[in-house]
Order: structure tokens, then sequence, then C-alpha cells
């Protein structure tokens, strides 16, 4: 008897709730190294953690199939240059220069960025870098002040580390030279 009812869920949900139960039954079912530890007198606490362990990893691993960043990429990068074009908005408002800490981003778009940049780095890289250039080239805004708008952003209101957020655009934010 299956846990749950699959029809209970959004089709998508369902779709990853069936492609994990047939990977989870393949690795505990049909692989006799791991289905031995179901004895009783096999299972045990270290086994149990080692099991839930390749579980766990498993799902983290699918993370690019569960969730479509060739979408989300541009979706983010079409987000943060609203919210600068909002930004930019608001300080012609005031009659007023934009200065770097005025870009800011919405609460959940940085909530995003920060998740994005955590769980899909590589891709969060190439996203950032499309976002500097677009802002550039779009709002006249230079990449080092939007790069520090977007690592300002994704630890004050994401909640990305501060020396890891450090760590992440010094490789995405190109230097300043100095003439």
């Amino acid at each position: 008897m299956s846990v749950g009812d699959r029809h209970r869920l959004a089709p998508g949900a369902a779709q990853v709730r069936d492609r994990f139960s047939e990977s989870f039954f393949s690795f505990l079912w049909k692989r006799p190294d791991i289905r031995k530890r179901w004895v009783p007198r096999q299972r045990n606490e270290p086994s149990v953690r080692e099991v839930a362990d390749q579980l766990a990893f498993e799902v983290a691993d699918s993370l690019r199939q569960i969730i479509p960043t060739d979408a989300l990429g541009p979706t983010l990068r079409h987000a943060v240059l609203e919210d600068f074009t909002t930004s930019l908005r608001v300080a012609e408002r005031r009659g007023g220069e934009l200065k770097g800490f005025d870009l800011i981003l919405s609460l959940p778009l940085a909530k995003m960025l920060s998740w994005f940049i955590q769980h899909f780095p590589t891709s969060a890289q190439w996203y950032i870098g499309e976002i500097m250039g677009e802002a550039d080239k779009q709002l006249g805004i230079p990449a080092q002040v939007t790069g520090e708008a977007l690592r300002r952003s994704a630890t004050t209101n994401g909640n990305l580390d501060g020396q890891a957020a450090k760590e992440f655009f010094s490789r995405v934010v190109p230097q300043e030279t100095e003439n």
C-alpha cells in the first residue's frame, strides 16, 4: 500500500513524488547490499543513517530536475532589472542622483537570489553576469554598483552568509581598474 494519495498533490509535485518513489525503491530493494540492511539484525543506527544520507544525497543531486534553472535565471534577471528600474524612478522623483545603496531588491526577490546562489552557484554566477551587463546597457548602472547592490540585498534581505557572499561576488563582479 502506497503512502499518501498522489492525486492529492499538484501535478508537478506528483511527478517529483513518482520519480523519487521509483528511485528510492530501486535503491532500497534492487540492490542486495542495501536490501540486506532491512533484516532486523542488520538494522542499526549507523546502517539506517547511511541509507538516509544516500537518499538525501539523491534528492539534493536531483535539484536541477526539480527546479527549472533555465527558467529561474531569466526570471530573476527580469525581476532584478525591474526592481532597479523602480529604484531609478524613485531617485529621479527625489530629484537626486542614484546612489549605489539606493538600488534595492524586494524582500522576496532578495531571498530568491540568495537561494539561487546557494543552490546553483554556477548558474547564479552566469545570470548575475547577465544582470550586470543588462543593468549597464539598459539602465546605465555600472557592473560594480550592480554587483554590490546584489551582494548587499542577498546578505541583508536574503539569507546568504556574509562570508559566502563575499567569496561568491568576488568571482562575479569585475574589479574597478585604476587609471
